[in-house]
């Protein structure tokens, strides 16, 4: 007898007839939990139909793995076709007749994947296959052919290869069920997936439907409660609450992504009492199946439903890091970034990190736990992880305690065990690094220029009137372009790898102020072309000190369009139109491509040579002569303690040249990438206004509060509620800016659990940080936490902020010393402060908030030591 087309849920029991999932959903039914009845058609049914069209699995599987990439990829596609051809009508009116019995044939179904390796051990094959939701019974035909034909797909292919199981033949069998109208759903794990505690069982939650928790779209509710041995909970260990934003809803026309309430949003997606509900009814589940497991599960109106259970077949204490087991710094991001970035800006950090970053460190041969992060996010701030970090620079033979002083943060308290890698791999990894250090060498600065020219052919004039396809197809090519010409891992890494060896050689050659030499032999180099700027503002004072009309306007305050109004055609506005050509893509916070830039808002550049003005005159000559003093002064003591030590000295010159080199191209790249980060910000402003006038959006800007994923979908999906979607993100980044958070974390989820307010630590008299730019000064503070601050400071005050963003540097021309709360030697900031020869120190404490605006204070920048006088009054 022919094994069945079709089975019900409840007796699908042979795993190769009806795939993992129908066989963990037939188990709960057969149990007495509560699973939405429902049908399996069955793999024979999905082998039989193939014959149909001469596709025998076996043999065609077989010429798919033997086959090169681009005859493999040509076959697949012409098996997907020929299954979604298949007629089909006399299998789908058999399911309509058996659902029936659950409602009438117009009903929305779900059509779900049971392959025959899903939910193994080893293999879950988890977000492969597709799902279809709110199928309507008409419509069966088609979703079960679109399943079947997700079995031929370059992915599954890649994913059994990967697994070490390319010889085995998958089949589908698939599972429909009527849907659920959730109003919450989520997976729960009868014991703790990390730390493979039995005694706490963990629940994810999101509003609405699960699906998007699936996909990996939606953050969601975290709930870890404790239980009894007796399978009763106790209490909530840990509550931890996602951003929730939108939800999948079903309505009668269908599925829809709605906003979620405002009142919803800052409360838990389950009441204490319907956690403790399910945390039973997973432990239940256990005890039935035999093991721990994880469940998907729905609430609707009336109760709470299962909708996939499984063993979790290896439970044990993760050998490896995870996220939850990392430490976490706002470092590097908080420099040039704005305080909370926009959604658009984070998906492009995110994807930065992984796609230009952590994948070189895999192809060096470093090893990275699956599903660890490189950036995660708390209240709208993007925090990387030091401990990953600390474990590649280890892996590859480095000192990874030296990365809170190049970077800035905290030093890590929990160094994580690694292994470093082996001779020969440490050998390829090295040849790599090389290749990868010349080719940034080589090509850079033609790069760099190819940037440039972009954004002259993409200027906000160009790109206003180009219609919606022309703007998607630009932004396509140049994310395109960046994947080829990215060098920011090549120069990070040649700017490391020196300070690696002068951190190894210097304090035995020089003695303990290495550092403050090395500082000050790195000033005026003149090629640091984020300090240059700073010569440039000064050189913009002395044109307008010569024009009376223009002084007279800047001292009375005028702005920039009424500069041109009462001066006319004069020297200084040419210049400073020369000036926001060379410089006002730049601005603060100007890695987030929502940022407005200093050609947006110039008056900000101006309020800088109005303070310099009343200044005692200097002249940019003088400047830089002392830049290049400080620096001659400083490679003349390293000589002289070198003593006769030939080989040191010239070891130490060549390394010097290198670090300076990498120096150069790092200000350069990102100088350059501001050029590239521009162009598509004018095409985004374009995309945005063609969106307002279709209706989409209300504002051009509300391009920002989308993702890069989302943003495909702008332009075909008329469906959605994007104004919506963006009105409920924007008051969720106001009320994010509303709260503060900690520059550091190392325990994840007491931090996302509490939201944090600013409070006073108790003042003493001195702070201490990393010197980053060698000097000394004496001055009165001047707290500057937003752009608006800028006008406040006066010549000789010591700049007070939480970073040195590299838009600041305009105002390194006026101040006298520099405090930042986090930074690190290798920060843009320091870099640009170190060629100009400012007084800096970074990683003080809480600085912004132990200090008060107009104290005296001496910044010490050779010890790294703030010294707090009496206040001035100033």
């Amino acid at each position: 007898m022919s094994p069945p087309f079709i089975l019900p849920l409840s007796a699908c029991e042979d795993p190769r007839l009806v795939g993992g999932k129908a066989l963990g959903l037939g188990r709960l039914l057969r149990a007495g939990f509560p699973v939405p009845d429902g049908l399996c058609i069955t793999t024979e049914a999905y082998r039989r139909h193939l014959e149909t069209q001469g596709l025998v699995s076996q043999a065609q599987w077989a010429s798919v793995m033997s086959a090169g990439e681009p005859e493999q990829r040509a076959v697949l596609e012409q098996c997907r076709s020929l299954i979604l051809k298949l007629d089909i009508s006399a299998l789908a009116d058999e399911c309509r007749e058996h659902m029936s019995r659950w409602g009438a044939a117009s009903d929305t179904w779900a059509v779900r994947s049971s392959g025959s390796q899903e939910d193994r051990e080893g293999a879950s094959f988890a977000g492969l296959y597709r799902t279809h939701l709110a199928v309507p019974g008409a419509s069966l035909d088609h979703a079960i052919t679109q399943l079947w034909a997700s079995v031929w797909e370059e992915q599954v292919v890649r994913y059994l290869l990967q697994k070490g199981r390319a010889n085995e033949v998958p089949a589908m069998a698939i599972v429909i069920q009527p849907m659920v109208a959730a109003r919450a759903a989520g997976v729960a794990y009868s014991c703790h997936p990390v730390t493979a505690r039995r005694d706490q069982v963990m629940l994810n939650a999101v509003p609405g439907l699960g699906a998007p928790l699936v996909a990996g779209s939606a953050s969601p509710d975290e709930f870890v409660i404790e239980m009894k041995e007796a399978g009763e909970p106790v209490r909530i260990a840990s509550r931890m609450l996602g951003g929730k934003v939108e939800q999948l809803v079903l309505r009668r026309d269908g599925l829809r992504m709605e906003p979620v309430g405002e009142s919803e949003r800052s409360a838990p997606v389950l009441s204490d009492h319907e956690a403790f509900a399910l945390a039973r009814l997973v432990k239940q589940v256990e005890r039935s199946l035999g093991c721990p497991v994880d469940v998907e599960w729905a609430i609707d109106d009336a109760q709470v439903w299962l909708l996939q259970g499984r063993p979790i077949s290896v439970v044990r204490t993760s050998e490896g890091l995870t996220d939850d087991r990392c430490e976490w710094s706002r470092a590097n991001f908080k420099e040039t970034l704005p305080e909370v970035p926009s959604p658009l800006g984070l998906s492009f950090l995110r994807h930065f990190m992984d796609a230009y970053i952590v994948e070189h460190y895999r192809r060096l041969g470093c090893r990275i736990p699956e599903g660890l992060s490189a950036v995660r996010t708390l209240d709208g701030r993007p925090y990387l992880n030091v401990t990953l970090f600390h474990s590649l620079v280890g892996q590859l033979g480095g000192d990874p305690s030296l990365n809170a002083e190049q970077m800035g943060g905290e030093p890590l308290q929990s160094a994580p065990s690694f292994q470093k890698l082996g001779a020969l791999a440490l050998i390829r990894a090295g040849w790599l690094m090389w290749r990868e250090l010349r080719r940034v060498e080589r090509r850079g600065p033609r790069w760099f220029a190819e940037m440039q020219q972009r954004a002259s052919h993409y200027g906000t004039a160009i790109v206003r009137d180009w219609p919606l396809a022309e703007l998607d197809r630009h932004l396509e090519e140049l994310a395109r372009w960046l994947d080829g010409h990215e060098v920011t891992f090549g120069i990070a890494a040649g700017v490391g790898q020196c300070l690696q060896t002068f951190s190894a050689l210097l304090p035995r050659w020089l003695g303990d102020d290495w550092r403050r030499l090395m500082n000050q032999a790195l000033q005026g180099q003149g090629t640091v072309i984020s300090a240059q700027q700073i010569v440039r503002l000064a050189e913009l004072t002395q044109v307008a000190r010569q024009d009376a009309v223009v002084s007279r306007g800047l001292e009375l305050g005028w702005d920039l369009a009424s500069l041109r109004r009462h001066a006319g055609s004069t020297a200084f506005l040419a210049s400073f139109a020369r000036y926001l050509d060379d410089y006002g893509h730049r601005g603060i916070g100007e890695s987030d491509i929502m940022s407005p830039r200093f050609s947006d808002q110039p008056d900000a550049l101006l309020d800088v040579i109005r303070v310099q003005l009343r200044a005692p005159a200097s002249e940019p000559a003088d400047i830089l002569a002392r830049q290049r003093s400080t620096r001659t002064t400083a490679l003349a003591a390293i000589r002289s303690r070198l003593r006769r030590r030939w080989d040191r000295w010239i070891l130490f010159n060549w390394w010097y040249r290198r670090l300076c080199r990498f120096f150069s191209l790092r200000e350069a790249n990102r100088h350059h990438l501001m050029y590239y980060s521009a162009a598509v910000r004018n095409l985004l402003l374009s995309f945005g206004r063609r969106l307002v006038e279709r209706g989409t959006l209300q504002s051009p800007d509300d391009v920002f509060f989308v993702t890069l994923e989302e943003r495909a979908a702008l332009r075909s999906d008329r469906e959605r509620d994007w104004s919506a979607l963006v009105k409920a993100r924007r008051a969720e980044r106001d009320r994010w800016l509303t709260l503060t958070v900690p520059d550091t974390i190392r325990r994840w989820g007491e931090a996302a659990g509490t939201n944090l307010t600013s409070q006073a630590d108790h003042e003493e008299d001195g702070l201490r940080g990393i010197p980053i730019s060698a000097g000394e000064a004496t001055g009165p503070v001047r707290l500057i936490r937003f752009s608006a601050d800028w006008s406040n400071v006066q010549p000789g005050d010591i700049i007070v902020a939480p970073v040195i963003d590299p838009g600041m540097a305009p105002l390194f021309g006026i101040a006298a010393g520099l405090v930042v709360e986090m930074g690190g030697t290798l920060s843009h900031g320091a870099i640009i402060a170190r060629e100009y020869g400012l007084p800096a120190v970074a990683n003080v404490l809480k600085a912004t908030t132990l200090l008060r605006d107009g104290e005296t204070v001496t910044v010490d920048a050779g010890s790294g030591i703030i010294r707090r006088g009496s206040a001035s009054g100033y």
